[in-house]
């Protein structure tokens, strides 16, 4: 009976019509259809916009008005007007202010694009980091499973010495509950699966975990060295480039601030036609010229402006420098803990072998009656402990290779 549920168990971790999908193809899947990255994506949008108004400050504007009015005065017959008028301006100096707005404009383009890079590399190691959890769950399922099955072999044989009277029924009972409680076991790390799947599911925005089913992966198990990837980090990251543009951004914004104590300088067109009730004759008319002014005194405005603007500087060069100390701390963190999973690796694969030794002779021993229950339980346990710490420092190492490859910028050419 339980090797059946075990059997069904299996059946319910891979759907006949499943197709396994790589590491690679979720990340491309979830960068097509998150819709939190697609968010992102429309701020690039609007950066261009405000691009294109800033430019369209510097170039020519264009006004229309027009009236129409009727007056009476004692004495006099009232009188009836209409004029039109057509306004044409462009600027010719306004204290670097135009060309200031314009350069931080384009900078927050760039700014907004390498924002977007940055995403898609934090959703795909948010999409990497959920598919090996599902693949950890669903190893471990599979060891919980084999554990499960060996301690059912062992009550079953178990129950047939017991039969025949060479074994006690306390015996019995001790197998009994150790191989529910093996059940257990695999229950939750199926569970645990089957919630992992659904969070990929989410990065990937699909409806269903159905027929979603993850390949296993080969970490790489090589490791260079700290000081390279640091300097990788530094290279790399876009939010470290984007700090920079934002500095850039600030300084502009002081220039801005600067520009409203100079004076602005404008060229203007202008034509219309009138005419009243006294001759309905319609009179053209023209003028051009060039208006200029100058803000003297504004009560300290633009002094508070331009410090205000300063300030902003300061503390976002005060978050460049934290932002950079916080990735180098990122990227040695995840140097260590991929440094120590790869010692563990090769330690647990010893544990592994050496158990399932010690499992052998228990078995062997209590088979001949030398031994007893508890030997072979302790082993069994002991063995499905060894599995599990094996397969916790295999994706441990993947895992934490991810996290350092996300540090230094590059989480994609991990998954390539």
């Amino acid at each position: 009976m339980k090797k059946i549920l075990t059997a069904i168990l299996i059946l319910l971790f891979v759907p006949a019509t499943a197709n396994a999908i790589t590491l690679y193809e979720a990340a491309q899947v979830a960068l097509e259809k998150n819709p939190d990255l697609k968010q992102t994506e429309r701020q690039i949008e609007i950066a261009e916009q405000s691009l294109r108004s800033a430019r369209g400050q510097k170039g020519i504007s264009i006004s229309a008005s027009g009236s129409v009015s009727a007056s009476k005065t004692e004495g006099s017959s009232e009188s009836e007007s209409v004029s039109t008028r057509i306004r044409g301006s462009v600027p010719i100096y306004s204290g670097r202010k135009l060309e200031s707005q314009i350069d931080s404009a384009e900078l927050g383009l760039d700014i907004s694009k390498l924002n977007y890079v940055q995403a898609r590399d934090d959703l795909i190691y948010n999409v990497a980091k959920t598919y090996l959890d599902a693949l950890e769950n669903l190893a471990t399922t599979k060891v919980n499973l084999e554990t499960e099955e060996n301690l059912a072999d062992h009550e079953k044989n178990i129950a047939a010495m017991y039969d025949a009277g060479s074994k006690a029924r306390i015996d019995l009972l001790r197998a009994q509950v150790e191989t529910s409680n093996a059940m257990q076991d695999t229950s939750k790390s199926q569970a645990a699966y089957e919630v992992s799947l659904a969070n990929l599911a989410t990065l990937m925005s699909i409806d269903s975990i159905t027929n979603l089913v993850v390949e296993e992966i080969e970490p790489a198990l090589t490791l260079g060295d700290l000081e390279d990837y640091i300097l990788m980090a530094d290279e790399n990251r876009s939010d470290l480039k984007a700090d920079e543009l934002k500095i850039e951004q600030g300084e502009f914004e002081i220039e801005i601030a600067k520009s409203n104590k100079r004076p602005t300088i404008s060229a203007e067109v202008g034509t219309g036609l009138g005419a009243s009730s006294n001759d309905w004759h319609l009179t053209p008319d023209a003028s051009a010229g060039v208006s200029a002014s100058w803000n003297i005194f504004d009560s300290g405005v633009t002094r508070a402006q331009i410090r205000d603007a300063e300030i902003r500087l300061e503390n976002l060069r005060l978050a460049m420098i934290s932002d950079r100390n916080s990735i180098h701390e990122s990227v040695i963190t995840a140097y260590k803990n991929l440094r120590i999973a790869l010692m563990r690796l090769r330690t647990t694969q010893r544990a592994v072998a050496l158990a399932e030794e010690e499992r052998y002779i228990a078995t062997e021993k209590y088979r001949a009656g030398e031994g007893i229950l508890l030997d072979i339980l302790d082993a069994e346990v002991a063995l499905s402990s060894a599995k599990k710490n094996h397969v916790s420092a295999l994706y441990d190492v993947a895992r934490y290779r991810f996290d350092l490859a996300h540090a230094v910028g590059n989480t994609l050419a991990a998954i390539d």
